[in-house]
């Protein structure tokens, strides 16, 4: 079932209350019921956040009486949209989630801030609900992976080049490898692709203003046959 807060009472002396105010309130009351916490755009920025980075844990969903009120990215909500809210990522960040329980994935848009309840993760539309086939259950289990950061936070242009380590069809020799990068540059991460219907797992670390940097640092770490590719 979808999740959110319930309605606020209003309270409204009998004098005041028309027929006509009593309408325009009760139409007010849909939106005024916050899906997000007040927060600015840039919340998301307290992380650092980058491709591939990857989160597990329970999602749930949400339509009205949200349906067509203003979100944090100060779009308007659209259940019917693929769109999700989540507390920290960047606000125009497009994200894979896949639902553990049966495999069913759906590539969505971060627009808005939430859950805020224990535990969520992620609240996604009612549209998106539905293709990960949780709209019954209302909540579900949930691997969520970055797949594109909003270009106001991309290094791209100006860091076009990142070295790869490997890629592998096992995820925990993947997370190996990246431990051990990790204790001589902690900025290295874990990319999740898919290929075909195949899921591979990529170590990676980025990004660098220049080929010849990037080899330097490859070489550092003791991995000068590293693969150096440009975003």
């Amino acid at each position: 079932m979808p999740t959110r807060f319930p309605p606020k009472q209003i309270h409204v002396s009998n004098w005041l209350l028309s027929g006509a105010v009593f309408v325009f309130l009760l139409i007010l009351t849909g939106c005024g019921l916050k899906h997000s916490a007040p927060s600015d755009s840039n919340k998301g920025l307290i992380r650092q956040f980058r491709l591939g980075f990857y989160e597990e844990g329970i999602a749930s969903w949400y339509g009205h009486p949200f349906h067509g009120c203003p979100t944090a990215s100060g779009e308007i909500y659209n259940m019917h949209a693929l769109t999700a809210a989540h507390k920290e990522l960047p606000l125009g960040s497009r994200i894979l989630v896949r639902n553990l329980e049966n495999q069913h994935q759906v590539e969505v848009l971060i627009n808005d801030r939430g859950p805020f309840i224990k535990n969520r993760i992620l609240d996604l539309s009612l549209a998106a609900a539905r293709q990960l086939d949780l709209e019954k259950n209302g909540t579900a289990q949930v691997r969520i992976s970055v797949l594109e950061l909003p270009a106001s936070i991309s290094s791209s242009s100006e860091k076009p080049y990142a070295l790869q380590f490997g890629a592998f069809k096992n995820r925990d020799h993947a997370l190996a490898l990246r431990n051990q990068i990790a204790t001589l540059n902690p900025a290295v991460f874990l990319e999740e692709f898919r290929i075909d219907k195949e899921i591979l797992y990529r170590v990676r670390l980025g990004w660098f203003s220049s080929r010849d940097l990037a080899y330097r640092e490859a070489t550092r770490l003791g991995f000068s046959e590293a693969q150096i590719f440009r975003r």
